[in-house]
This record gives C-alpha cells, sequence and structure tokens, in this order.
C-alpha cells in the first residue's frame, strides 16, 4: 500500500460529528426549556414522552434522531392541547350544573314562614266548655282542615276567619294556637251565634 503524500490532508469526519452534536444538543435545550414552560420543572415526564439523547451520527441517521425529536416534541404539545381540551369541557359542565342547580333553587317555592296568630281580643273561649263543644261537634275535636265550606277545628268560612283577623293566605293551613285564636276572637266580639245555632252547644 503506497504512503500517502505528504502535503494531502487526511480526511476526518470529526468536525462534521461536532456540528451534528452541537445542533442536536442545542434542539434538546430548546425542547426541555419549552417542556419547563409549560407544565413546570415538577411535572414528570413519562418514557413516552422523553427526548432520546444520543450521539450524532453521519449522514442520514442523524437525519432521523432529529426527524424523531420533531415528532416527539409534536406528539407532547398534541397530548398538551388534548389535556387542556378536557379540563375545560370539565370547566364547562361544572359551570352549567351550577347554573340548572341555581335555576332549580329559584324555581323551587320556599316554605312560608308559619304566620303569627293576630293579637287576641280578650278571653280563652277556645278552651272553654263551648270551645270543647264545637270543636267536638265540627271536627270530633281535630283541628285538621277538611273538605267542604269551612275549615279546621271550627268549620270556619273564609269570610268569618277573615273577619276576625284571620289571613287569608293562612285558612286552609294554620295550627291549633291559630285557630284557637281566631275563635276566641270572634267569641269576644259576639260570634258565637255562628256556631250556637247549629251546633247544640
Amino acid at each position: 500500500m503506497p504512503a500517502a503524500p505528504r502535503h494531502a490532508k487526511p480526511k476526518t469526519m470529526a468536525p462534521k460529528l461536532r456540528a451534528l452534536t452541537l445542533a442536536a444538543t442545542t434542539l434538546a435545550g430548546a425542547v426541555a426549556a419549552f417542556v419547563f414552560l409549560q407544565e413546570g420543572s415538577a411535572a414528570p415526564v413519562s418514557a413516552h414522552d422523553a427526548i432520546p439523547v444520543t450521539r450524532a451520527l453521519p449522514g442520514s441517521e442523524s437525519d432521523d434522531m432529529i426527524a424523531a425529536i420533531h415528532r416527539n416534541v409534536a406528539a407532547r404539545m398534541s397530548r398538551q392541547a388534548r389535556l387542556a381540551a378536557q379540563a375545560a369541557r370539565a370547566a364547562r359542565r361544572r359551570h352549567l350544573a351550577a347554573l340548572r342547580l341555581a335555576r332549580q333553587q329559584a324555581a323551587a317555592p320556599s316554605p312560608s314562614p308559619s304566620a303569627a296568630p293576630p293579637p287576641s281580643t280578650g278571653g280563652d273561649a277556645a278552651h272553654s266548655a263551648l270551645g270543647i263543644c264545637i270543636r267536638n261537634v265540627e271536627e270530633g275535636g281535630s283541628y285538621a282542615w277538611g273538605p267542604g265550606n269551612g275549615g279546621g277545628a271550627y268549620q270556619f268560612l273564609l269570610s268569618t276567619w277573615e273577619e276576625y283577623g284571620g289571613a287569608a293566605s293562612q285558612h286552609g293551613v294554620a295550627g291549633p294556637a291559630y285557630q284557637d285564636q281566631i275563635f276566641d276572637n270572634a267569641i269576644a266580639a259576639g260570634g258565637a251565634s255562628s256556631w250556637t245555632n247549629y251546633d247544640g252547644c
């Protein structure tokens, strides 16, 4: 084998390898910075998303490595976009559910507070022999509101109820104390005949 002439430069791949290695290192650094800015330093990186770090290879192998890096970056960005879209959809579902709940609560009738009985006009006729007799004759002693043209323990007509201080909104729903108070008012105002003429009390 003949010796190489002294003035000939030996052919080497070292400069090309250095340039490719530098390019791959720079690209890997840029990708790492991008990932750090997108997710923060505490975000775990899965093996699937990891960017392979290999030494630069000459020719098409180096191009293949750069193409693989690009594919990995594109896949990671696509996955980030999917996760952001899923989070946005979940937030929208929560917002719509809160709106539906607020609408339902606004539409639901609020329970009316129990009205206080009107002021007493004197006496305790409801607990007298007359009051007990009338309750027993009218409703068997029960304060329940029943069907018909009257209601409650004393079978009040709405007109009688209102005449002696009862609120129209309480006719048909008032409890025992309220009914007794309206009866007391009626008796104190001289309205006993509304019952005594019919009940035999």
